[in-house]
């Protein structure tokens, strides 16, 4: 049967999530998030048979690349990546001195790893600014946050929106692009920019794209800052999840830990999904 498995993997701090067409079994990856003791890839290798087709990078801060020894492992390496170009004497210096050596080692896999497009059997439109531009418009300190590749993933009337880790103003341009507004339009599911904080929030996004059913957050255990905001019903309209009363307007891994979304068709030809952890 034709479905879709939308995987959220619990990496703290930071972005992983695997988008698994079936039965092609092709596999779109966003970020290389991982957890002590525990790596996305490894996961999809050893527990699915699975390795991805193609990878996103949103943007190379070290918490969305922190599995990047595991992705130069012939063993669990991607087919192929797709990322933006910085300068990586900038980028590297603006980590802290203990994880610098994650971006020598992700210029090492971009050498080694062909770029290459989403070729599945969806679509994916993926919309930025180019560093350069977001150094100008949103400055030094955050233009890494605000390249971020923005995502929108439509498998037949399923859409799915990754937000990187664009920060509000950032994202205030993003959500009020035409082209972005005509593509994120009817969102299902939104995984939301900076780890749902309240700096990176959509305001207009209600406005311009409808509500979510609901956000999934990817963010680690005593993070203040999640925006109350994506647990309204003035921002989703809400879906039942089987550990919570009532409509559920967010979900987020260091509640739930590894999120699965399986989308598919019942024999009416009516769209379902069905949540669960793994």
């Amino acid at each position: 049967m034709d479905s879709l498995d939308l995987r959220v993997f619990n990496v703290g701090q930071g972005l992983s999530v695997a988008l698994i067409e079936n039965p092609e079994r092709y596999v779109t990856l966003v970020d290389l998030g991982s957890n002590t003791g525990f790596t996305p890839l490894k996961h999809l290798s050893l527990s699915l048979k699975l390795k991805p087709d193609v990878v996103y990078i949103t943007h190379p801060h070290a918490d969305h690349i922190n599995d990047v020894e595991t992705a130069l492992d012939p063993n669990f390496q991607p087919l192929g990546i797709n990322y933006q170009t910085y300068d990586w004497t900038d980028v590297k210096g603006r980590e802290k001195p203990e994880l610098r050596h994650k971006i020598d080692k992700y210029t090492e896999l971009i050498k080694k790893v062909p770029f290459c497009n989403y070729a599945g059997n969806a679509n994916l439109e993926v919309y930025r600014y180019d560093s350069a531009d977001a150094k100008k418009h949103f400055g030094d300190a955050s233009y890494v946050n605000n390249s971020s590749y923005f995502l929108v993933y439509t498998w037949r009337d399923f859409k799915i929106s990754i937000a990187g880790d664009l920060e509000s103003n950032g994202m205030a341009g993003m959500v009020s692009a035409d082209a972005v507004k005509k593509a994120a339009k009817g969102t299902y599911i939104l995984i939301p920019p900076h780890h749902g904080h309240k700096n990176g929030f959509p305001t207009e996004w209600v406005a311009n794209m409808g509500k979510p059913y609901f956000s999934i957050i990817s963010v680690q255990s005593r993070d203040p800052n999640v925006d109350p905001r994506y647990s309204s019903p003035a921002f989703a309209r809400g879906v039942e999840w089987a550990s919570k009363p009532g409509p559920c307007y967010t979900l987020t891994t260091r509640s739930e830990g590894h999120i699965l979304v399986h989308m598919d068709y019942c024999q009416s030809g009516n769209a379902q999904w069905s949540f669960n952890g793994f």
